[in-house]
């Protein structure tokens, strides 16, 4: 199972779709501006897929001559580059769980898996704790505790979390939440 979206699958008219979709930062809400007649522009230049536009964009070097080869803007095409770069999660040290069990991170650790990708990618069990942590990780801006919080609140899996009622989720985190301080106040 791979950690991140295989980027070649993610088209680049697909991810145009997405992004007028998304409530982007207001830092990031110029790409929607001419994003149709830019889309096309990448289509037109033979970009099909986004692992080859992030490949284009890969330098600030690149993005320069892009920009002057093609008449767009650098400002917008590194904010695009970011936005890119924000569907591949960074792999998170499992040493970050709250939580972790120090022999079975010393056993993981000798078998040279140190991250929530080395782990979710190793082919372990996929019902397990730590499993769902790593999987959990892969949403954008979740961490290792907020992971963590999810999975106490029930959510085990990116796919329930997407799946879940928001008011529902955030009010069983809460609970969650001051479990888990009542819980350590009073084991101190």
């Amino acid at each position: 199972m791979k950690y991140n979206l295989d980027l070649k699958c993610l088209s680049v008219q697909a991810y145009k779709g997405l992004l007028k979709s998304q409530n982007l930062l207001p830092s990031r809400r110029l790409l929607w501006q001419d994003i149709d007649d830019n889309f096309a522009l990448f289509e037109d230049l033979g970009i099909s897929d986004i692992a080859n536009l992030k490949k284009v964009l890969s330098t600030p070097a690149k993005i320069k001559s892009f920009a002057a080869d093609n008449g767009l803007f650098e400002n917008y095409l590194t904010i695009l580059k970011r936005e890119i770069g924000s569907l591949e999660q960074k792999p998170v040290p499992i040493t970050n769980f709250p939580d972790m069990d120090t022999l079975l991170i010393s056993r993981l650790n000798a078998a040279g898996i140190k991250t929530s990708k080395d782990y979710y990618e190793s082919g372990r069990s996929e019902s397990g704790e730590l499993f769902c942590l790593c999987d959990l990780v892969r949403i954008n801006g979740v961490g290792a505790v907020a992971a963590k919080v999810f999975y106490e609140a029930g959510y085990k899996s990116v796919s329930a979390v997407a799946h879940a009622d928001a008011a529902v989720c955030l009010k069983k985190q809460r609970i969650s939440t001051k479990l888990r301080i009542i819980t350590k106040q009073t084991s101190e």
